[in-house]
């Protein structure tokens, strides 16, 4: 009966990844084919608001059911869940701060610049996804708490970051020029 429950899960987790990766590819096609990404300086993109939007959404398919299942553990696992968002955030803001380029208002976009930090929280989320049921079978409670801590981290970063980014495009096209560039 658990195995198929996990079957399932992990199947229903399949799908919604798969769906998301369509929509995100379709919304970068979009960002790369804008017009605006013609005038770029390296290491910048033109991304789609929306997938900003849906960002932390994916995080939460990737590291919620491994996350759940740490944080049902214990109310310990419960606070170092929390411990790692409420450190994911300042980093969503602090990245956010330096990603942000500009607001793109004709075609809901923003160009961010590329980072290093990117490829680290991904690297990050691949670890931890290779090595849980590793830890899961581990049962030292350190390791297990600060494998609640490091999988909460990402999702607190990435709505963080969102929230961010989604708030200075807002800003930008409230104070933007009329050709919808902000300065």
């Amino acid at each position: 009966m658990i195995a198929t429950l996990t079957k399932t899960e992990n199947s229903v987790q399949l799908v919604a990844i798969i769906a998301f990766a369509v929509v995100a590819s379709s919304l970068v096609r979009k960002g790369r084919a804008d017009p605006q990404a013609a005038y770029l300086l390296p290491r910048q993109r033109v991304r789609p608001l929306a997938l900003e939007v849906i960002d932390p959404l994916m995080t939460i398919i990737v590291v919620g059911p491994v996350l759940a299942h740490e944080l049902n553990v214990s109310a310990w696992h419960i606070l170092a869940g929390l411990l790692g968002v409420t450190v994911g955030v300042p980093i969503g803001i602090l990245r956010s701060r330096v990603q942000f380029v500009r607001a793109v208002r004709v075609s809901t976009s923003v160009v961010l610049t590329r980072s290093n930090a990117e490829y680290g929280l991904l690297a990050l989320l691949i670890v931890l996804r290779s090595a849980e049921d590793g830890i899961r079978n581990v049962h030292t409670t350190s390791i297990t708490l600060l494998f609640a801590a490091l999988l909460a981290l990402p999702v607190g970063e990435s709505f963080a970051r969102s929230i961010a980014i989604v708030g200075r495009y807002r800003n930008s096209v409230n104070e933007a020029p009329p050709m919808g560039l902000s300065p």
